[in-house]
């Protein structure tokens, strides 16, 4: 292969790998849109901010943060796996009638993209039937349910077949890492109070492994979240809330 070869050849390879990066961050990073408009932050909400809460409802966990926001007058959006759902129903009323949106999470917490559009609409049917089943409704945005694909991840064809379904998908625009095993309260508070104006923060009540986890750390920073930005004068809305300030 002569030198112009061997350079076509490089190039060619380089445009491949940028090609899949970019795949990957559209596909993954929560704030990128060219596959689909999600929301993710909202600018001009002004001094409010969208507390998130990831793979509940948890019998030991949920009640904690209830009792927490209500203390602040804050409310949240917890994003509902049906499988805990299921079997958390009163917990899923009393989470409604503090004045908190819910939205859907899968049924059983799947990595989407990975599958076909009859799966994902089972994963959603299925978790909106454990909702309902306890007499309540998921959060709407413009008629459209709010849903949060696991991990973020999603592909044009998993966006189509969620707005299909009737969802509208919700990303964030902060997270604390509190998932990873060995991190602190004090590094996922840390990385939580980078927040600004409009910003949706994920955090989690829960685990998509075991219904009960130990989301203590979560909980703390949640506290120390509240306690930072509140004397500021952030009111801390539903996602819903922070979609129609933003208007």
């Amino acid at each position: 292969m002569n030198g112009a070869g061997r350079a076509a050849t490089i190039a060619g390879g380089a445009a491949t790998v940028a090609a899949a990066g970019m795949a990957v961050f559209q596909g993954q990073y929560p704030t990128a849109q060219l596959y689909g408009e999600t929301i993710h932050r909202e600018r001009a909400a002004g001094r409010r901010i969208a507390l998130t809460f990831d793979d509940g409802p948890n019998p030991e966990q949920t009640p904690r943060l209830l009792a927490l926001l209500a203390r602040y007058d804050a409310k949240a959006t917890f994003f509902l796996i049906g499988e805990w759902a299921a079997r958390e129903p009163g917990l899923i009323r009393e989470t409604v009638a503090a004045g908190h949106a819910i939205g859907n999470h899968t049924h059983t917490h799947p990595t989407m993209p990975a599958h076909g559009a009859e799966r994902i609409r089972e994963e959603l049917r299925r978790c909106r039937d454990a909702v309902e089943a306890s007499g309540e409704h998921f959060s709407t945005v413009d008629g459209a349910a709010l849903m949060r694909p696991p991990y973020g991840r999603r592909r044009p064809g998993t966006l189509r077949t969620m707005r299909e379904e009737g969802y509208v998908p919700v990303t964030w625009s902060i997270t604390g890492y509190d998932w990873r095993a060995h991190t602190t309260a004090k590094r996922i508070t840390r990385r939580c109070l980078r927040a600004k104006e409009g910003d949706i923060i994920l955090l989690h009540d829960g685990s998509n492994t075991e219904p009960a986890a130990d989301r203590s750390k979560s909980i703390a920073s949640a506290a120390a979240v509240l306690e930072h930005f509140t004397p500021l004068g952030y009111r801390f809305v539903t996602v819903p809330d922070l979609v129609a300030a933003g208007r």
